[in-house]
């Protein structure tokens, strides 16, 4: 990030915490990312004949996002078009620090981010017998058997038993899994999701989280 943000930082702990949504409509392409959150679920398997399933997912409306990256030199400085860092020493603990400031939290979570040529994941979860999702006082079908128009491609199905049960065999992965052509910046990804949809942004001061990180060396490679 930018020095005044870093020296920001140090003097209050002041920190913007930034959105999935707000990945969607940034004008730099190393931060633009119109893809994130999205992924594509296949769940197939043998048993009983086979079966497969598959549904496009979207993850992330409510959660917070911090961006920090594994590597340490000039080229992704320059990539970013920055010209200083903040260096997280307990990466835990400075997540920690900052959860305590999100309004609504439900859950944190941490880690590298992962990267794919295509945004898939794929499960085999054993047969599903997919009357368990059939809700007597709504009768919605399970799998729509209709098209969309022109494209032969299924109609999404409406039930929300059977989609909050893809999302909770998905979990907090697709948060994580990023396109491959963002592979060079080895993202460390921040992850505070809330009971409500997010704003794009939020800013916040935390004071107690600067214990947990350095001020900024001179890199030279």
């Amino acid at each position: 990030m930018d020095s005044k943000y870093v020296d920001a930082f140090f003097a209050d702990g002041s920190l913007r915490i930034s959105s999935f949504s707000k990945f969607h409509k940034h004008a730099d392409e190393q931060r633009l990312d119109k893809g994130e959150g999205k992924t594509m679920f296949v769940h197939r398997t043998n048993q009983r004949g086979g079966q497969t399933i598959t549904a496009w997912t979207i993850q992330g409306a409510n959660a917070y996002v911090l961006s920090t990256s594994m590597r340490h030199d000039q080229d992704l400085l320059h990539s970013f078009n920055s010209d200083s860092y903040i260096r997280i020493k307990d990466s835990s603990a400075f997540g920690m620090a900052i959860a305590r400031h999100i309004p609504h939290l439900v859950a944190g979570f941490e880690g590298a981010c992962l990267y794919q040529e295509r945004k898939i994941i794929k499960r085999d979860l054993g047969y599903i017998d997919l009357n368990q999702f059939q809700d007597p006082q709504n009768p919605l079908p399970v799998i729509d058997q209709k098209e969309i128009p022109y494209s032969g491609l299924p109609l999404p199905s409406n039930n929300p038993k059977l989609t909050d049960y893809i999302l909770s065999q998905l979990g907090h992965y697709s948060m994580f899994l990023k396109d491959k052509i963002f592979a060079h910046q080895s993202e460390y990804r921040f992850i505070w999701v809330t009971a409500n949809n997010t704003e794009d942004y939020l800013d916040i001061k935390v004071p107690e989280a600067i214990q947990f990180c350095e001020k900024p060396s001179l890199i030279t490679e």
